[in-house]
């Protein structure tokens, strides 16, 4: 059950009685180190260890980022809410893998937070920059068919006041502002890199990102994470499974907006090219497998259609985190450039 303040703010108010009391063990002592500050992730991850009576134990506490940038994005947008009663309330009876939560806190008047969840051995080999394998996406992608067919226009997501459709009034205003605010930042991160890009107004672009979210709101809806990007993938070592995790984008929209976001993040350009056809294939498989028919020409359309949010995403990256971090520059970069030749390849222009 998702609880009220107070509770600790960063990972050094936590201590001994908190942790016994929240995870139901009687600990002895912790120890804690920073994990997924290169990742562009929403968040302050912490791995802690812990010495109990019958062992130890590895848990993850999750903090909201203190950047002012980042605090103001997700009181805008609701991010931080969305995540935290995706899994109070959905994601227990969804059938997809995802970390256990022991305990989560909110602040309605702040938006900061705290997820007490578990610790996930997962292959750090796999880095967004390097893009994934496609055996890796067909599993990401079986796992978002069944959440997809879980949910596909259920009432309970439907009527819900906290989870948005993309065109909701506060998703459109955080992303068009996103947008506009980081869209300069990342040009100069992508004329650094020496990548081609059409020259448009970061407003311009804003205009654009606001008339797709209108126009695909209108398309069949279910549940969507809407960052499924490589960073947010727990494979492990074997990489026969994964675990989702970094729910704040999560949504009520059309399904195939997962996949495009996908496919365009986690794949390198040359991969994404020579397999995109057999990937969207094994979406609609996947889907049916489950007995739910989607066509591919609805498939292909909404594809198509979904390419643009992608380059809002990369605009957010140097916007809500260090842009002097050179993973932070090289994450943006690569999210730019994978989703301006996915626009151009699929002939859409954003002049």
């Amino acid at each position: 059950m998702l609880k009220s303040p107070p509770f600790p703010l960063s990972i050094q108010e936590i201590n001994l009685p908190f942790l016994s009391e929240h995870l139901d063990l009687d600990i002895h002592e912790f120890v804690y180190e920073r994990i997924g500050a290169d990742r562009g992730m929403l968040g302050e991850i912490y791995k802690i260890s812990v010495k109990t009576s019958t062992g130890p134990r590895q848990v993850v506490a999750k903090f909201s980022a203190p950047r002012k940038e980042a605090l103001d994005n997700a009181k805008r947008g609701g991010t931080h809410e969305r995540e935290l009663r995706c899994y109070d309330e959905l994601l227990s009876e969804t059938p997809i893998s995802i970390p256990k939560i022991f305990a989560s806190w909110f602040d309605e008047d702040t938006s900061e937070y705290l997820i007490l969840q578990e610790f996930i051995e997962f292959d750090q080999n796999v880095d967004q920059l390097h893009g994934i394998t496609i055996a890796q996406s067909k599993l990401v992608i079986e796992e978002a068919a069944a959440m997809h067919a879980h949910w596909w226009e259920h009432s309970d997501l439907s009527e819900s006041r906290w989870l948005p459709r993309l065109n909701d009034d506060r998703r459109r205003t955080n992303l068009t502002t996103v947008t506009k605010l980081g869209w300069d930042t990342l040009s100069e991160i992508l004329d650094e890199g020496g990548f081609a890009y059409p020259k448009i107004s970061g407003e311009n672009l804003a205009e654009r990102i606001d008339d797709m979210l209108c126009d695909l709101s209108a398309s069949a809806s279910t549940l969507i994470h809407s960052d499924l990007r490589a960073d947010n993938l727990l494979f492990n070592a074997s990489g026969d499974t994964v675990m989702i995790v970094d729910w704040q984008g999560c949504s009520f929209g059309p399904s195939t907006f997962d996949v495009t976001y996908h496919m365009i993040q986690s794949l390198s350009i040359d991969a994404r090219r020579h397999y995109e056809t057999e990937l969207l294939d094994h979406y609609i498989n996947s889907l049916h497998s489950l007995e739910h028919g989607i066509t591919s020409d609805e498939v292909y359309e909404l594809y198509r259609n979904s390419i643009l949010y992608s380059l809002s995403i990369a605009c957010a990256v140097p916007l809500i985190n260090d842009v002097e971090s050179p993973r932070v520059k090289e994450l943006a970069f690569s999210m730019a450039s994978r989703t301006l030749a996915a626009l151009e390849d699929h002939g859409i222009a954003i002049h």
